[in-house]
């Protein structure tokens, strides 16, 4: 038996998203063979002067041209709109189906989220968001499969017309998620413009759908029993009171954190004095004394670092410190492995000279007169 498609009157805006979404669709499924042999591209030249004319213009006045046909055809009776729905539908669909399960099967087969050796080498403060967010989501393969599996999944379900809308709830969340990643972790300018037309796909494709979401979730009843009467201020103000207590359960450790806020940062070791001579800057090549940078990290702690590139934790001396501002004393303690058992062991560094970037420390550790002129680095 043939199916047969009903009208399904929508407005001009209505149309025009769902026949940009489609003509974009179709430009995508054009392009694979062409992604694929790739001499058709070198023949045209460079591909990224095209890229923003083929995905993002063209379907926009494709798109309206289509709609304003569509519209005005709708009005005189001469176009099955239901047919059209169906078919712009469908390509869009697919063409997401296809898309975002590309980047699901990447992760699986580790084509993405994987971070070169040379980078792994590069000091944390150095890396940008892209990588970061690369060597992050990449140290866990099983995370990476898991991700991709759900993208993989929802895909799945795109593809039929009875699941399309679970597909939609499975992949609109991981695709938000991605979005805001791209934006705020300046991931490439590409990525970024795929997860938003993926993202605006999906979200079409959801809003669809609306008088369904609006029966289950808006005009749907419970049936649990009323507590509390119709007594709306009494039920509000314990919404509000749970909202209220969550705010005042951070603040109040906020309000109660002592630790110091003042010296907070990395300081760079300017000029090292051991007994009133100058210690060379290579020194610390030999000596794990020979600091060249210290941190202040609060309620982290504080840690020495002979190494002026990279911080080792084997080769610092770390440990927990108080900060009197009042008497500019510092009281550091620290894990002391010449004595035995490693017991903690206590220094008082008086501190001089202290601005808001540079400051001079002075304190005895042995037999040794130490002091070190510290400038603040971050």
């Amino acid at each position: 038996m043939t199916e047969q498609f009903t009208s399904n009157p929508a407005g001009w805006f209505h149309k025009f998203c769902e026949a940009s979404l489609g003509i974009l669709a179709v430009t995508v499924i054009i392009q694979i063979p062409l992604d694929i042999f790739t001499s058709i591209w070198e023949y045209l030249g460079d591909y990224d002067k095209y890229y923003f004319i083929i995905q993002a213009v063209l379907p926009l006045i494709g798109g309206a041209v289509y709609a304003t046909l569509w519209h005005d055809r709708e009005r005189t009776g001469r176009i099955n709109s239901g047919w059209h729905h169906a078919i712009l539908l469908g390509m869009l669909r697919y063409w997401l189906a296809y898309s975002i399960s590309v980047y699901g099967f990447a992760k699986i087969l580790k084509t993405q989220l994987q971070s070169p050796g040379y980078r792994l080498d590069m000091p944390l403060g150095d890396l940008n968001g892209f990588a970061l967010t690369w060597y992050y989501f990449g140290y866990s393969y099983t995370l990476a499969v898991i991700l991709g599996l759900f993208q993989v999944g929802g895909s799945i379900l795109l593809l039929f017309r009875r699941t399309t809308l679970i597909g939609v709830m499975v992949l609109l969340p991981v695709m938000v998620n991605i979005v805001l990643i791209n934006l705020f972790y300046d991931i490439a300018a590409g990525a970024f413009f795929n997860s938003i037309i993926y993202t605006l796909g999906l979200v079409y494709l959801l809003f669809n759908d609306f008088e369904k979401l609006k029966a289950a979730f808006w005009d749907l009843v419970e049936r649990f029993p009323t507590i509390g009467g119709k007594n709306q201020w009494a039920k509000n103000g314990l919404r509000f009171l749970v909202i209220a207590a969550a705010f005042a359960t951070i603040y109040q450790y906020l309000w109660n954190d002592k630790t110091d806020k003042i010296l907070l940062g990395t300081w760079k070791v300017e000029k090292l004095l051991k007994n009133r001579q100058p210690v060379t800057e290579t020194a610390w090549l030999k000596d794990s004394t020979a600091w060249n940078k210290v941190y202040f990290a609060s309620w982290n702690g504080a840690a020495f670092s002979p190494n002026p590139y990279r911080y080792l934790p084997a080769e610092s001396l770390r440990g927990s410190y108080e900060f009197d501002s009042l008497k500019n004393d510092i009281r550091f303690i620290f894990q002391n492995p010449a004595k035995k058992g490693g017991k903690d062991d206590t220094l008082h560094i008086a501190v001089t000279n202290r601005t808001q970037k540079s400051m001079h420390l002075h304190f005895v550790m042995a037999s040794d007169t130490v002091d070190l002129q510290l400038a603040r680095l971050r």
